[in-house]
């Protein structure tokens, strides 16, 4: 059973969505994390904010401080899909649920479809998660299934380009939001184990038709992405070293990006490399650490920290925007994710370009 939403396809042989593309052109995926919209006006604790984020995080500021970074990534982008790994919205200051549904409103109109998964601070909403879960799936641009396994929002978005499958989005809920007494919320880190056997059991399905590429995508970050930095050598056992590739450790198979912050992660599943390679994902896309953003080829999977989207809660100052990942359809099976114009598909950054607003936070 099909049913059709424009180009939006809902397919129950393994992928919950697919997305029709023309074919004989590049695809254009933007991966934005960590928006964090903060209501100041919205504080459930007396003095969480100090008197300049409070001024600073007023809902009228949220144009300048995130809304405008995205338009402007969105111009200067033209995705054909958006991804957001978590964190829309700091739902401690969203009690009533109304930034919630002002970012909902802002992403379905800019008329692209958008694939989200939640992150630790989101459902900390008193609104609740399945409140939160259907504004989601009502969304007339939003690609996203709530699931039935641990977790909210465990689907998969298949892209088609002509005829052909060419990749599936496997798109997992990290969980670990603590803040939360809502008991439809899975507060351990990380992926429970019917997650993992959701996952296996998609990739079995997908795959056995033929082969097709895949990404995964969730909003905390697995133990593989700092083990990538160690293997490469841009990180030492001082887990509280910062660098930039290419400039303070050279650059290594496209590598590029920064460390500002100690890694924040849980622990995989211990056949978690095996699970990737049956489902032939090449690339792995997390948020959650705001002031890391590195890109880095592993074990022939490339792992990427998103850029933070937008000024709320720590960052980076000059350092926010989003990622901008190009398919290369014509791609041979075995090019390896270095980041080169023959390999499969290519990552970099892209900075907002906004005039900025006032922030307090920095790092």
């Amino acid at each position: 059973m099909e049913r059709e939403t424009g180009n939006i396809i809902f397919d129950q042989r393994g992928c919950d969505f697919l997305l029709y593309l023309p074919a004989g052109r590049r695809i254009k995926l933007l991966h934005l994390t960590d928006m964090q919209i903060i209501d100041s006006s919205c504080q459930r604790f007396p003095d969480r904010l100090d008197a300049a984020e409070t001024d600073c995080w007023k809902p009228e500021n949220q144009d300048v401080l995130c809304f405008d970074h995205i338009r402007s990534l969105v111009a200067q982008t033209g995705p054909d899909l958006i991804l957001v790994t978590g964190d829309m919205v700091y739902g401690e200051f969203d009690d009533t649920g109304k930034t919630f549904c002002a970012f909902c409103d802002f992403m379905n109109g800019l008329q692209v479809p958008w694939a989200p998964v939640f992150g630790n601070h989101d459902n900390e909403s008193l609104r609740g998660v399945a409140w939160q879960c259907a504004r989601l799936e009502e969304g007339s641009a939003c690609l996203f299934r709530r699931g039935t396994v641990h977790g909210n929002g465990n689907y998969t978005v298949g892209i088609v380009q002509g005829e052909r499958l060419i990749r599936v989005l496997y798109m997992m809920d990290s969980n670990a939001c603590g803040r939360t007494t809502d008991p439809e919320v899975y507060r351990h880190i990380g992926f429970g184990e019917d997650q993992v056997d959701w996952l296996r059991d998609r990739i079995r399905t997908i795959q056995a038709n033929g082969p097709v590429p895949g990404f995964l995508a969730c909003h905390i970050p697995m133990t593989e992405f700092a083990l990538a930095a160690k293997e490469k050598g841009y990180q030492t056992e001082d887990p509280r070293k910062s660098y930039v590739i290419g400039v303070d450790v050279p650059a290594r198979d496209g590598d590029f990006g920064c460390k500002r912050e100690v890694h924040s992660m849980f622990a995989s599943p211990a056949d978690f490399r095996d699970i990737l390679s049956a489902g032939r994902i090449d690339g792995v896309f997390a948020g959650h650490c705001h002031a890391i953003n590195t890109s880095i080829l592993w074990q022939g999977i490339r792992w990427t920290f998103g850029l933070k989207t937008g000024q709320y809660d720590y960052h980076i100052p000059g350092q926010m925007g989003g990622t901008l990942i190009t398919l290369n359809p014509q791609a041979l099976p075995t090019a390896p994710a270095d980041n080169s114009e023959s390999a499969p598909f290519t990552v970099r950054h892209v900075p907002a370009l906004t005039l900025y607003g006032p922030f307090p936070k920095g790092t």
